[in-house]
């Protein structure tokens, strides 16, 4: 959800623009009237007024402005001065005073500022060249020379990386390694409202400017020219996606500025300038809060990790401490419905995708409980889809979501898991009508992993062995020694075995130990053991030497349903023991 103003209007083919946090003035450049310009803001009256007088004057063609706040000085890009192919130029703001810094750089556009460094980066439309410059002695170093017609660049704060949108036949995003100079086609997709497939490739109109959306330099914001008259986000992720951010923009957007910590952004138009409120378009919160206890944090969502992809590990000190495990069970989710309600959605939908296949809507139903303002306790309130079989409506009061009122708070979702496998879920958010899809949940926090596992282990005692001899099931035992082993199996073919213990239970609730094992903290899978020996060495004496025995196997796996252990398998056979009082 966002909302538009018009801050400045009559301008003359704004372009490139920067943000003055500290002073709240906006500068900008007029393409048309080759002038560096401002806007200055009232931040306690919400003001903004152009000041009437330029900053500086006599540009030919000005693409971007960038600002060297400590030193009092801007930078601009010129398209193609007299005799040039386009110049760097450095301004002084007080003055105006214009100095050359570097000239013929193939129709420079966007610019990037690295003052720790002293030097600049700058696409060259015409030439294609990508080029880091010395600010002080204006000596102009290729990093890539084979881009198609470069308008935008972003740059990562390594300095390994930059981001090119490419006018040419390919309306592209590019990577480029600034220290190989290898460009590589960023394949961005974007969600099809008709699947399958869920996902299309995306295509871009005219893409021009870009600005990172905030430091973690995760995603960025691409201005999109005319037609299109846009502001996207592009989720640089395991798999980029694009969605809108601003549709409607007067005609021909150019530049992008983002404020403070990005709940806006400033752009610049054709004929104005246009300030863009992203009312909660939060790029950090979770959408997913967790899987019952477990954090969403503590879920592995990183592809290139597989000992963690979909598996719980919580912490140490954490009252429910968990290491690699699978879900099984029916699982609560809990989402982020304060953000979805502030975000302007009424409805949600969640929608799972198996081992990597086409994503579909749940459509399942439950109960919670919400607090009863009249009676003063809590009443039994079902929840199912509201529209369409698989869109839920945000549960309100005076329009808010309050999670104060709900027991537990947040669950938006109880899915019983099925079939082993890996499952991916994502939010989607609709408006009042319910039709109307609320685009905004970066793509890199939308998309909770859970690597499920229904599968039991194997739990079994495969002999009582007294001197080799197996005793069988019921079998009574009243001749020395008295040195017993057991061959038991403990296993789970998935490699999720938790721990096993065999006990012998006897007289009057009376349990011994006869061995046991345990990997619950373990990184690494653990599959168990098969027809292995307990004790491993020497051999267990009964203390009850008199008396009926059930040996007891028990077997845990890692599977949990985010509350507890869940899969648990248990065999057991009884002999009778009736030995002298000593063996000799």
């Amino acid at each position: 959800m966002v909302t538009t103003t018009i801050i400045a209007s009559g301008i003359q083919a704004g372009v490139g623009c920067a943000l003055d946090h500290i002073t709240n003035h906006l500068y900008f450049v007029e393409y048309t009237a080759g002038t560096l310009r401002r806007i200055s803001w009232d931040p306690i009256a919400g003001t903004y007024t152009l000041d009437p007088t330029p900053i500086a004057t006599g540009f030919t063609h000005p693409e971007d402005v960038e600002l060297d706040l400590v030193n009092n000085l801007a930078y601009v890009t010129t398209r193609d001065d007299l005799g040039t192919t386009g110049v760097l130029w450095k301004v002084e703001i007080s003055t105006g005073t214009k100095t050359m810094v570097t000239f013929n750089l193939g129709a420079p556009q966007q610019l990037v500022l690295d003052l720790a460094n002293n030097c600049a980066y700058t696409v060259g439309y015409d030439d294609g060249r990508l080029r880091r410059i010395d600010l002080t002695t204006g000596a102009k170093t290729p990093l890539c020379t084979v881009l198609d017609h470069p308008v935008g660049i972003a740059v990562t704060n390594d300095k390994n990386f930059a981001y090119v949108t490419e006018q040419g036949a390919s309306n592209c995003i590019t990577e480029v390694d600034l220290t190989t100079g290898v460009k590589t086609k960023v394949d961005v997709m974007e969600e099809n409202p008709t699947p399958p497939p869920d996902i299309i490739p995306a295509t871009f109109t005219a893409p021009f400017f870009l600005a990172w959306t905030d430091d973690t330099q995760n995603s960025l914001f691409v201005v999109e020219r005319d037609p299109a008259n846009k502001v996207s986000r592009v989720d640089l992720t395991a798999v980029p996606v694009r969605y809108d951010v601003v549709t409607g923009l007067p005609f021909r957007p150019s530049g992008v500025a983002l404020h403070g910590a990005g709940t806006s952004i400033y752009v610049t138009t054709d004929t104005e300038i246009v300030k863009v409120d992203l009312v909660d378009f939060d790029l950090t919160s979770p959408v997913f809060l967790g899987v019952g206890h477990v954090p969403y944090g503590k879920i592995g969502r990183d592809d290139s990790k597989p000992d963690e992809y979909g598996y719980a590990s919580t912490d140490p000190g954490y009252f429910f401490y968990v290491t690699r495990a699978p879900f099984g069970g029916t699982l609560n989710f809990f989402g982020n419905l304060t953000n979805f309600k502030d975000m302007g959605a009424a409805y949600y939908a969640v929608w799972v995708s198996k081992d990597g296949g086409a994503y579909s809507p749940l459509s399942l139903a439950w109960n919670t409980y919400k607090w009863n303002n009249v009676t003063l306790t809590h009443d039994l309130v079902p929840v199912a889809p509201a529209l369409d079989g698989t869109k839920y409506e945000i549960p309100t009061d005076a329009s808010i979501y309050d999670p104060a009122l709900w027991y537990p708070p947040f669950l938006f979702m109880r899915w019983p898991s099925g079939e082993n496998g890996i499952y991916q879920f994502k939010v989607k958010l609709y408006d009042a009508d319910g039709t109307t899809e609320i685009l905004g949940l970066p793509s890199d926090l939308n998309n909770l992993v859970l690597r499920v596992d229904n599968n039991p282990p194997t739990a079994e005692i495969l002999k009582i062995l007294q001197n080799s001899n197996e005793i069988p099931a019921c079998g009574i035992v009243s001749s020395c020694p008295d040195e017993f082993k057991f061959k038991i199996t403990a296993h789970d073919a998935e490699g999720h075995l938790r721990s096993y213990g065999l006990y012998a239970l006897t007289g009057n609730n009376e349990t011994y130990p006869v061995g046991s094992d345990s990997h619950a903290h373990d990184t690494s899978p653990w599959y168990g053991v098969i027809n292995h020996t307990l004790p491993p060495s020497g051999s267990w004496s009964p203390v009850n030497r008199n008396c009926a025995h059930t040996f007891w196997l028990g077997v845990w796996s890692k599977t949990i349903n985010g509350y507890n252990h869940i899969r648990y398998r248990r065999h057991h056979k009884s002999i009778t023991i009736d030995l002298p009082p000593t063996c000799p």
